[in-house]
């Protein structure tokens, strides 16, 4: 199983605000806006600002790492004595989940929702 990252995120109190911001530091719209959610294309990799509340915002970035599937490498986390963070959360879009390393710095998993054929 290689690792491979699915994007970097930010949490952030204020979706909007946050958006105007990067779009100006960056000089680029965002790929896509939505209520909770909204990323940006860098180079290849993935900005993603994450609405979350107000204890979350600031606490820095978080590298997700592409699990396929997610619940494998929940599943490996467990045999290294690693808990998540709260519980597998399941979005429109994929499946996140959260942990940290012995440092206490969060890291996240990521799996892709299934793409709906038209």
């Amino acid at each position: 199983m290689q690792a491979k990252i699915a994007f970097i995120s930010y949490p952030v109190t204020n979706l909007d605000r946050a958006v105007k911001f990067y779009q100006k530091v960056l000089g680029k719209e965002p790929l896509f806006h939505r209520e909770d959610w909204a990323e940006f294309e860098m180079g290849g990799q993935r900005l993603a600002l994450q609405k979350t509340s107000s204890s979350h915002a600031g606490a820095g970035a978080i590298v997700y790492f592409l699990a396929q599937p997610i619940e494998g490498f929940v599943f490996r986390l467990k045999e290294l004595d690693t808990a998540l963070l709260g519980n597998i959360e399941i979005h429109s879009y994929g499946k996140l989940a959260r942990f940290q390393d012995p440092d206490g710095n969060i890291l996240g998993l990521y799996e892709p929702g299934k793409k709906k054929s038209h």
